[in-house]
Order: C-alpha cells, then sequence, then structure tokens
C-alpha cells in the first residue's frame, strides 16, 4: 500500500508560512501537519481543527478537571 508522501523542504512560501503557523515557535513541523500541507486549502481547515483539539478549550469545558 503507497503512502501519502509528507511536505520535505524546500517548500513554497505559502507552505512554509502555513506550517510555521501549525507549529508553536520554532519547532519542526510533524509528520500530519507536513502531510496536510501537500493541499494548502485542507491545512487552512485542518489548522482551526487542530486548534481547537490540541489547545486547552476542551479540557476548559469541565474547569480543567479529568476524569
Amino acid at each position: 500500500m503507497s503512502r501519502i508522501a509528507l511536505l520535505e523542504p524546500p517548500c513554497t512560501d505559502q507552505a512554509g508560512a502555513r506550517l510555521a503557523r501549525m507549529m508553536p515557535g520554532d519547532a519542526p513541523p510533524i509528520g500530519p501537519f507536513r502531510m496536510f500541507a501537500r493541499n494548502l486549502p485542507m491545512a487552512g481547515a485542518m489548522h482551526g481543527w487542530g486548534r481547537y483539539e490540541l489547545g486547552e478549550q476542551l479540557t476548559s469545558l469541565d474547569g480543567g478537571r479529568h476524569a
């Protein structure tokens, strides 16, 4: 089975800017984000969803308590 290749540097300025917005600080982009950046409209959509899923919004629903 073939896999979707990850975006490798050097990449376009648009893809580089998108990846920089998806990662905190100067951290290198993780594999899933490099895969999403192969399709910039999808990367834009995934960015908002990823910020929600990986952010603190989910834990704030119960005041930060975990079961």
